[in-house]
């Protein structure tokens, strides 16, 4: 590890040179000590040429095939010197200041492993994300998403919370190197749940900064509504309750899962008719519970955060539902 680096930003790329040049230019704006690595999921609309072109001072990873969110991370992690590791999406800009309060806050809290941003979607005053919050039934939850934020002040500028959206998110090289980074075979979609809860159950910390702002054009990468997204959802979700959720929550709360897989299906196979990759990544996802249940027993025998610790942080399914409901009406 170089001592003349902070922070080593990872940038993940499959096709998005159209994203890149805003995105680099708002973290070059950025005041401290930090590298730049742009991984590029072997791209076919010239994104490697154009960063090598109009951002020299990155280094770039060009892989030989598409390994994902999860991969491509991974794989710039390799290349990372700094002591706190940035990860930042194509399709984020950050506001200026961004990496200040993320240093200051993880330097004056050495027990807190995940840094929150922030997040507001893109040419709106709407929040995206102020951390990721868990349901009953260990999915995502946002509150206060499609909402105006908060303002902030000094007194509600910092605030643990369950996990942090990997949009832009800010992560101690300690932390990784006790728990690791991302499970490649989630390749995208809910990695960072699965990382949020991995830190959640072995002790680490979250800590949302709200003066930590980031612009987020949600989902420009791949789509809102994808058939991509879907499939990987679907399968991801599972997963991430099957590997990281201690046995007697499950037992306690088995109900709230059905429940969940149960509205779930209604609202992607009926309301958005997306049944088929909605369905196969279901059954996907049963092929490799084998290889789940394995990585589960490495993680639950290192658990070490009391269960009721967990419980208390989860927020009540049906709200959640309600919440969801309301906003497709």
């Amino acid at each position: 590890m170089s001592p003349m680096i902070t922070t080593s930003f990872i940038v993940v790329n499959w096709n998005g040179r159209n994203l890149l040049g805003k995105c680099l230019r708002a973290i070059f704006r950025q005041k401290g000590t930090y590298e730049v690595i742009l991984v590029d999921n072997a791209s076919e609309d010239g994104s490697v040429d154009y960063v090598h072109d109009m951002f020299p001072l990155v280094k770039v990873l060009p892989l030989s095939n598409n390994f994902g969110f999860a991969g491509g991370n991974n794989a710039g992690y390799s290349l990372a010197s700094g002591r706190y590791l940035a990860l930042i999406n194509t399709d984020v800009i950050l506001e200026e200041g961004w990496l200040e309060e993320m240093v200051t806050a993880m330097d004056e809290h050495p027990t807190v492993g995940i840094c929150a941003s922030r997040i507001i979607k893109s040419a709106t005053s709407m929040l995206d994300s102020e951390g990721d919050y868990f349901t009953t039934a260990f999915t995502v939850s946002r509150p206060g998403e499609n909402k105006c934020p908060i303002p902030f002040t000094d007194s509600n500028n910092l605030c643990f919370v369950p996990g942090a959206c990997a949009a832009a998110a800010f992560y101690r090289v300690g932390m990784i190197d006790d728990i690791g980074l991302f499970d490649e075979d989630f390749f995208l979609n809910h990695e960072d749940t699965d990382l949020n809860l991995r830190a959640l159950v072995t002790g680490w910390k979250c800590l949302l900064v709200r003066r930590a702002i980031a612009f987020h054009d949600v989902s420009a990468s791949i789509g809102a509504m994808s058939d991509t997204s879907v499939y990987y959802s679907a399968r991801n979700s599972l997963w991430v309750w099957l590997k990281n959720v201690p046995t007697s929550l499950m037992l306690m709360l088995f109900f709230h899962r059905i429940l969940y897989e149960m509205a779930s299906t209604l609202a992607f196979c009926v309301i958005h008719r997306k049944w088929k990759p909605y369905l196969k990544g279901k059954v996907d996802s049963f092929r490799m519970f084998p290889q789940m249940l394995v990585k589960r027993q490495a993680l639950q025998c290192r658990r070490r955060t009391p269960v009721h610790e967990i419980r208390k942080m989860l927020r009540p399914l049906l709200s959640y539902l309600l919440e969801r409901l309301k906003c497709a009406v």
